[in-house]
This record gives C-alpha cells, structure tokens and sequence, in this order.
C-alpha cells in the first residue's frame, strides 16, 4: 500500500515559501520595516520627537510591525500557491510605501533635510491617515 510521506497541499505550500525567499518585493519589504523600525527608535532619542523614548509605546509599536510581518509572510504563500501572487505582491508593496512613508517622516523629524516640495504631500497623507491624533 502506497502511503504519501505529506498531504498535496502542503508540498504546494512549502514550495510557495521557497518561492517566497527569492522574492525581491518580499525581500524589499522586509528591508523597508527594519529600516523603519530603526529610524523609528532612533527618532524618539531627538529632539523633535512628540513622543520620547518609552518602552510602552516601543513595544506597541514593535508588536505592530511584528504583526504585519507575520501575516504578510503567512498569507503570502497560500496566496502564491492558489495562484493570487498578484495580489500578494501588491500587499506587499502597500506596506512597503506605507513604512517608507514613515521612514521619510522619521528623517524629518531627525533634522534630515526634505525637499520642500515633498513636505507639503507628506502632511497631506499624515492628516488623511490620521497619524496627527496618533502622535498626540
């Protein structure tokens, strides 16, 4: 009797995560939130920083990015693998934009100097996400 050593799907889905490690939007995505996470620390040692360093709001802000790093990199292979990589990809690169968003926003607070003409689009997309409440 011929007894298969694991179910189809989950070979279709270790396959997926394989895939998923040479993926450059994943890789670029990864990247992106460690870079966030360091400016984002770094920027509450300033002094422009609203929010001084706290170890409450470190570790909220440190369990958000963990959160979306897992179910990003849980969801993606079996979106990969019912062929929505598509999809996928698109999430990803949504979150990358939105933590290199942050990133600039951080290296403005920081005292890096921004070019005047993105300040103003900055603000704009601060205010519509309402991260003006959030820092408050």
């Amino acid at each position: 009797m011929f007894e298969p050593h694991a179910p189809f799907g989950i070979v279709l889905v270790a396959n997926a995560f394989g895939a998923m490690v040479n993926n450059p939007v994943v890789e670029i995505f990864l990247w992106t939130v460690m870079a966030d996470l360091l400016t984002g620390i770094v920027k509450s040692f300033t002094k422009g920083a609203k929010i001084k360093a706290d170890s409450s709001v470190g570790l909220k802000g440190l369990s958000k990015h963990l959160l979306i790093i897992v179910l990003a990199l849980t969801v993606y292979p079996f979106l990969d693998v019912l062929e929505f990589d598509t999809v996928s990809n698109a999430v990803l690169l949504f979150y990358t934009a939105e933590y290199a968003i942050s990133i600039v926003e951080n290296l403005d607070v920081m005292g890096f100097p921004i070019p005047p003409f993105l300040k103003p689009k900055f603000e704009k997309l601060a205010k519509i996400a309402g991260k003006e409440d959030d820092d408050k």
